[in-house]
């Protein structure tokens, strides 16, 4: 007889994986585990093993030491108005936030030190307290991803080669979000001054250094001293194996 405490275990397995994801139907949750072998016949412990896996990418709450900061990781939030990406820069967690409206505009892109979270996960209100106290509120969390770390310099990338990943690049001049395009935003005379750039190599990005970059038309452009780069998006983390 199979031990039935096993039960206990699996359901709660699938109950934290559904949670992390709330939008997924649970047949199209079951179609996820079958697409990657996990169907029929497979050991109960196996599947248990892989839906806990799956909610450790996106947990149905963040993990929050006794600082009320998150233990580890960095990590994606959405909310219907933000992308807010969370990661531990220099010793201190930083929030880069990304306002995004209803038409799919961009805002200007920010970063602060975060001092602090309330219990956070899918369906609740997200709220950062930042270093010098005060909270800051940005609506219902959507989702919750882990994010893949990339401590890569930015010095030689190409633009054919950034794939799934964002950078948030603050120079004292402007600050940039970088993709497969180059989008600044400057304030000039009490306005927000937006400028996309097709580009197609990064010549130089280091802290204290000018930010330069090799154009998509052949010329090279500089921006000013770079201040922080962040990695804000790039394809989701997954569970180290025994062999990694």
């Amino acid at each position: 007889m199979d031990d039935p405490t096993r039960i206990d275990r699996t359901l709660a397995a699938l109950r934290a994986a559904w949670e992390g994801q709330p939008d997924l139907p649970l047949g199209t949750l079951f179609g996820m585990l079958a697409a990657e072998g996990y169907g029929w016949g497979v050991a109960d412990s196996e599947l248990t093993q892989r839906l806990e896996a799956m909610a450790q990418v996106h947990p149905p709450l963040l993990a929050l030491a006794d600082d009320h900061l998150p233990t580890s990781g960095r990590w994606l939030l959405i909310t219907e108005t933000h992308r807010i990406t969370l990661a531990m820069v220099s010793g201190s967690w930083r929030a880069v936030v990304r306002p995004v409206s209803r038409s799919g505009e961009r805002g200007q892109a920010v970063s602060w030190e975060a001092s602090a979270l309330r219990p956070v996960g899918p369906g609740r209100p997200l709220v950062i307290k930042d270093g010098e106290g005060f909270e800051h509120r940005f609506g219902v969390v959507e989702s919750i991803t882990r994010l893949r770390d990339d401590s890569r310099d930015l010095a030689g990338l190409k633009r054919r080669s950034v794939g799934d990943r964002v950078w948030f690049i603050r120079t004292d001049a402007e600050t940039i979000i970088l993709d497969h395009g180059l989008h600044t935003t400057q304030r000039k005379n009490r306005e927000l001054v937006r400028t996309d750039f097709s580009w197609s190599r990064i010549a130089d990005c280091a802290p204290g250094q000018l930010l330069s970059v090799e154009l998509s038309r052949g010329t090279t452009h500089t921006f000013g001293s770079v201040v922080e780069v962040i990695l804000v998006e790039s394809e989701p983390w997954s569970v180290p194996t025994h062999a990694e």
